[in-house]
C-alpha cells in the first residue's frame, strides 16, 4: 500500500508537520478553516492538514506532483475492484517479453534497466490507451502508483539530477495500492504559485519554495516525462533532461528576493507560515539560498507581526553538502 510520503523528494517536510502545525496560533485553525499550500511538493502537508481544514488549496508547477493531488485529493468516487484487477493485470506483465519502447529507448541502462523501463513504459501506455475507460480519478491513481513505483527502484541516490555510476539491476516494477481517502472541498491548481495567490482567499497559506539554485524539474524530471507522456525527442547530455524552461523556478533564480516581495504582498490570508532551509553557509555553491533571513524577514514585516520559530531538523540531502547545526525555521506572520 502506498502512502503519501513514499517518495524520495529533497526537501520534504513529513518529519516536521507537527512542528509546523504547533507553530500555528491556535486561533487561525477554529471555526472551519481554509488551508492553501501553493508550493506543495508531494503534498504532505496539506494531507496532514486535510484532517483539520474544512478546504484545502493545493498546487504545484511540475505535473508529476499534480497527478498525485488529483489521486489523493479527491471526493471523486472510484471502482476499487477494477483499480486492483488493473494493478495485478500490469504487475503479471513479463518484461522480458517486451518490446522497446519510448521510456527504455531513454531511460533503460541508466535511469532503469533495460527491462524495468520496459515494463514502465509498456504500462504507461496501457494506462493512456485506457484513459478512456477511466475516470479522472482512477487514470490519475494508476499514474501515481506507477509514478511511486519507479521513482522507488530507480538507478539513483534518490533524485533523476543524474543516474548512478553503476549499471542498472532489474528490481522489477510492482504496482500497488494508494492509501487514499476522500476529501472534501479540496481545490487542486498547476499554476505558477504568484499568479494563483492573486485568485485565492483563504485562512492559512503555507509557503515551502526553492531557495537554491537546484531546480526541482531537474530532480524529476524523468517523472515529469512519465507524467506528461508527450514523449519529447530532444534531449540535453547524459542525464537525457528534455527541454523545461517553462518548469524551471524564478525563485532558483537571482530574481527570488522580488518574487518573494510579490508572493507575499498578493497574498489574501490571516497568516502566512513559510518554511526556510539556512542553507546559505553550504558547500556547494548551488544550494546556497537566493533569499537571505534577512530579506525574507524584512518582507514578512511589512504584512504582518512576524515570529520566528527554529527546528533543528535533517533535511533529505543525496548530495555532498554537509550542514552542521541545520535548522529548519518557521516563520509565522499574522497578516494586518
Amino acid at each position: 500500500m502506498i502512502e503519501i510520503n513514499n517518495r524520495r523528494y529533497i526537501g520534504s517536510k513529513t518529519k516536521l508537520l507537527n512542528k509546523i502545525k504547533e507553530a500555528i496560533p491556535s486561533k487561525y485553525m477554529v471555526n472551519d478553516f481554509s488551508f492553501a499550500d501553493v508550493f506543495a511538493g508531494t503534498g504532505v502537508v496539506s494531507y496532514f492538514f486535510s484532517n483539520c481544514a474544512k478546504e484545502i488549496y493545493i498546487n504545484d508547477i511540475l505535473y508529476c506532483n499534480v497527478v498525485a493531488y488529483n489521486a489523493f485529493f479527491s471526493s471523486e468516487s472510484f471502482d476499487k475492484i477494477k483499480i486492483r484487477t488493473m494493478i495485478k493485470q500490469f504487475n503479471s506483465i513479463n518484461a522480458k517479453a517486451l518490446e522497446d519502447n519510448y521510456f527504455s529507448s531513454i531511460y533503460g541502462d541508466k535511469y532503469f534497466s533495460v527491462e524495468d523501463a520496459k515494463k514502465i513504459g509498456f504500462i504507461r501506455d496501457e494506462i493512456e490507451n485506457k484513459k478512456q475507460t477511466l475516470n479522472k480519478r482512477e487514470y490519475n491513481i494508476l499514474l501515481t502508483s506507477l509514478i511511486y513505483c519507479a521513482d522507488k527502484i530507480a538507478n539513483t541516490c534518490g533524485h533523476f539530477e543524474s543516474y548512478l555510476n553503476k549499471k542498472p539491476v532489474t528490481k522489477g516494477v510492482e504496482m500497488q495500492m494508494l492509501n487514499i481517502k476522500n476529501i472534501e472541498n479540496c481545490h487542486i491548481f498547476n499554476e505558477d504559485a504568484n499568479e494563483l495567490v492573486k485568485k485565492i482567499a483563504c485562512d492559512i497559506v503555507y509557503i515551502d519554495p526553492p531557495y537554491n539554485a537546484r531546480q526541482y524539474v531537474n530532480f524529476y524530471h524523468v517523472l515529469e516525462n512519465l507524467a506528461r507522456w508527450e514523449k519529447p525527442t530532444a534531449f540535453e547530455g547524459v542525464s537525457m533532461k528534455f527541454k523545461r524552461n517553462h518548469l524551471k523556478s524564478g525563485y532558483s533564480k537571482a530574481s527570488a528576493p522580488k518574487l518573494m516581495e510579490d508572493l507575499i504582498d498578493s497574498i489574501h490570508a490571516k497568516v502566512i507560515i513559510v518554511s526556510y532551509n539556512n542553507t546559505y553557509d553550504a558547500k556547494s555553491g548551488a544550494s546556497n539560498n537566493k533569499i537571505t533571513e534577512l530579506q525574507l524577514e524584512n518582507i514578512l514585516k511589512a504584512k504582518g507581526k512576524l515570529t520566528v520559530v527554529e527546528v533543528e531538523h535533517k533535511f533529505f540531502n543525496a548530495g555532498k553538502t554537509d550542514l552542521k547545526n541545520h535548522l529548519e525555521k518557521i516563520y509565522v506572520c499574522e497578516v494586518k
